[in-house]
């Protein structure tokens, strides 16, 4: 009976195992979409190959992989791929057979493209200095090896050198070919576009949209800020408020100086703006400065380890990033200038290029200071073009951690907010910001002790006499 027993328990064991293990490969083998494959002089990827990493991901699911790492079959379990090649090598022969295998679309950028069997017929032509890329002009010239692809290659766009063209991007077979990702100007709201049709891409319609009220201190007019909030909330456009609580100019400035803009934006903390922190300083003195006067901001300007996402400024990226496990929102479409005769003007000007990117981020500044007559215009624009999306980072999830506060934000809105400071800490925190009116506070509370400590002992000396005396009276009758 024992033996049956062990039996049943090893056969089960065994067919455990066995969905186990074909499971495990199901897993490792399921379809996925885009294989970029870098080649660099130092196997690690460069911006070249973190732009193009960009650009797919605004479309769908990507992996990025050396060349050094691919083999035989390697590719099998992906849709499409592209190669993008940063300086000339001799491309390793395991690798060379899987590109070769690949039979879905694929795309070449830069280097050794003839080193693959479709483009094996073309010749290598001379080494010419390019001064236009279609229509595009470029910022200055880029020397480039040029290539003669066979009579039966499709030429998509040519390049101009000064007194003659050149086919620069051709399609071969199931291979698409560029001859070099010149990411600069205008050319990189063209890429995007770009790239989604040679790989056959689904295009996505819709672009995401930010506005983010910035320059929020101490300085801040509320009178002006306030009808700007007002103003937006009239057209129902969400705004984020970016503050910036302590700045540091001949002396330390802190928000709760100008009472009521603290006031203000403690009442749209409770009517669910989102909040942005801008630090001057420390960016975890500065949440837990907003957080101990009930403002708790859920991003950051900074990729700071404290927050999941953050509004990134100054930066050239047309999407939003994964990086380190933070999401980053670039600002891409300007400032609403308030010293501009047409100050929405620039800004359209940058949207409209954008809107050529699929699927890019469309964020906006709007400082605190300009004038709420502006809104209209912008708020007309936003709100009837058909391909942007409006985001309310208030109904996105969020979490902010510091060593003692804890801000998680739900898609419905909520937000969970516990402060595990110490009255120590409070303290401490109070004598950094206001040391002299904490030392008046000390003043006031040592006079008052010893006003106190002076009454009680009066008090006492006056009730010891008082039964002096009546013992007195009754021991003399």
């Amino acid at each position: 009976m024992r033996s049956n027993y062990c039996l049943w328990l090893i056969m089960g064991w065994l067919c455990f195992y066995t969905w186990h293990i074909d499971h495990t490969v199901y897993a490792a083998d399921a379809q996925k979409d885009v294989a970029l494959i870098y080649v660099t002089s130092n196997k690690q990827p460069n911006e070249d190959v973190q732009a193009v990493q960009q650009i797919l991901q605004a479309y769908t699911s990507v992996d990025t992989i050396a060349l050094e790492d691919i083999y035989p079959h390697s590719l099998q379990r992906y849709e499409r791929i592209v190669v993008i090649n940063t300086y000339s090598t001799v491309l390793p022969a395991k690798a060379l057979d899987a590109l070769n295998q690949f039979q879905g679309p694929a795309l070449m950028i830069g280097d050794n493209a003839l080193q693959l069997a479709p483009f094996a017929q073309w010749q290598e032509g001379p080494v010419v200095e390019l001064r236009a890329l279609g229509a595009e002009s470029l910022n200055k010239p880029v020397q480039w090896e040029s290539v003669q692809p066979t009579a039966n290659a499709k030429i998509i766009k040519m390049a101009s050198a000064i007194n003659q063209s050149y086919p620069f991007i051709i399609q071969q077979q199931n291979w698409s070919f560029i001859g070099a990702f010149i990411n600069e100007g205008t050319l990189q709201y063209n890429w995007p576009a770009l790239l989604g049709e040679l790989l056959q891409l689904p295009k996505p319609q819709a672009h995401q949209a930010f506005i983010v009220l910035s320059d929020i201190t101490m300085k801040t007019n509320v009178q002006k800020l306030k009808k700007v909030v007002d103003a937006f909330a009239e057209h129902n456009i969400p705004v984020a408020l970016e503050v910036t609580p302590i700045i540091v100019e001949e002396q330390v400035n802190y928000l709760h100086d100008n009472k009521t803009l603290l006031r203000y934006l403690q009442q749209l903390q409770k009517e669910g703006y989102t909040f942005i922190l801008s630090a001057a300083t420390s960016m975890e003195q500065s949440l837990e400065y907003l957080a101990l006067r009930n403002i708790y901001p859920t991003m950051g300007t900074d990729n700071s380890a404290l927050f999941t996402s953050s509004i990134q400024q100054g930066n050239q990226s047309l999407y939003s990033a994964q990086l380190d496990n933070h999401i980053i929102y670039p600002l891409t479409a300007g400032t609403v200038m308030d010293s501009a005769m047409y100050p929405f003007y620039p800004v359209k000007q940058q949207i409209d290029l954008l809107l050529k990117a699929p699927g890019s981020v469309i964020g906006m500044q709007y400082p605190a200071y300009s004038d709420a007559a502006y809104v209209q215009e912008l708020a007309d624009y936003l709100t009837n073009h058909p391909q942007i999306k409006l985001i309310n980072f208030r109904q996105t999830k969020q979490q902010v951690k510091s060593e003692n506060i804890t801000i998680v934000q739900h898609e419905n809105g909520e937000q969970m907010v516990h402060l595990s400071l110490t009255n120590f800490q409070r303290l401490k925190i109070l004598w950094n910001e206001r040391p002299f009116e904490s030392i008046l506070w000390a003043l006031v509370l040592i006079v008052s002790l010893f006003v106190a400590l002076f009454f009680m002992n009066t008090l006492r000396l006056r009730i010891t006499l008082r039964k002096r005396l009546f013992e007195e009276r009754k021991t003399n009758g």
